[in-house]
């Protein structure tokens, strides 16, 4: 039998309530999703006026980074052709991504949830990810 941590319905909270903090003040409404660490969504929020299109995508950021166990933005390199990963955005009915903002929630070297964020620039969707992903380590 195996033990594992895994987020839980407080730390998915916590998590968006950390991103919502971060797009306040960058001024920028995000699509925010936190997934556990089977890649399985716990909660999503779209932020008022946040672009509807990106709501999607921020589930795909999520599912992905828990599911690499990697941030989706150091996944793009690789998957570019003539590299290993060539084509794997096919992979999982279009649901794998490299778009920047999807960032694993670790603890103690083992991924137990991935937080997506998307609707600004891919550069903000990291920042917001990043700030709420460290404020989660700081409680």
């Amino acid at each position: 039998m195996q033990n594992f941590l895994t987020l839980d319905l407080v730390d998915a909270r916590n998590l968006v309530d950390a991103a919502c903090e971060a797009s306040e003040l960058a001024g920028v409404n995000q699509n925010i999703a936190v997934v556990d660490r089977a890649g399985e969504l716990l909660l999503f929020l779209r932020m008022d006026d946040a672009k509807s299109i990106s709501g999607q995508m921020a589930i795909n950021k999520a599912f992905t980074a828990a599911g690499t166990r990697t941030r989706t933005d150091a996944i793009a390199s690789r998957t570019e052709p003539g590299e290993p990963g060539w084509m794997i955005q096919t992979q999982h009915g279009g649901r794998f991504t490299t778009l920047g903002g999807g960032v694993p929630v670790q603890v103690d070297g083992q991924t137990i949830g991935a937080i997506g964020v998307s609707g600004g620039s891919v550069a903000e969707d990291i920042e917001i990810a990043d700030f709420a992903v460290a404020k989660f380590h700081n409680q």
